[in-house]
């Protein structure tokens, strides 16, 4: 059975993969990449986020996180890109998590349904670390830096 559910996720990343231009990267070669570069994120939780991103965000933020190309324009309701190149790293960690627990509203209008009924805390976690994992090493870098706690007194 554990043989069928990572045949399963690597069908799943084969097909996201065919739908790029360029060569397609991996989701092993991104986690490897990703894990190389010191950041806190484990290849399970990598695994189970890109999977659960492709079934439940996909749809609106894109296969690769890219975002609708309209995102930017205040006249069109469309969701940001979530692989860095947004604004979206600018967020704090909580508030990523409860915009996608309690969604979305613009003026007033929902622009991104709730997801706390449908995805636990550590599928929210394992989807914000993989989108995380795309992000450029500036762009994480920026974004730990702005969230970095005050520091422990020392003593």
């Amino acid at each position: 059975m554990k043989h069928f559910g990572a045949v399963s996720v690597m069908a799943l990343l084969l097909i996201v993969a065919c739908g790029k231009k360029e060569p397609p990267v991996t989701t092993a070669q991104q986690i490897a990449q990703t894990l190389r570069t010191g950041r806190p994120f484990s290849t399970a939780s990598l695994l189970r986020g890109v999977k659960l991103y492709q079934e439940n965000c996909a749809q609106c933020h894109g296969p690769d996180a890219q975002g609708h190309p309209d995102w930017a324009n205040p006249k069109v309701i469309a969701a940001p890109p979530l692989d860095g190149n947004g604004n979206v790293w600018k967020r704090r960690k909580q508030d990523l998590i409860a915009i996608i627990k309690n969604g979305a509203n613009r003026q007033g209008q929902p622009v991104m349904p709730a997801w706390k009924d449908r995805l636990s805390d550590q599928d929210i976690e394992d989807i914000i670390d993989w989108f995380q994992a795309l992000w450029p090493a500036d762009v994480y870098e920026r974004w730990q830096k702005a969230n970095a706690g005050p520091a422990a007194p020392k003593g």
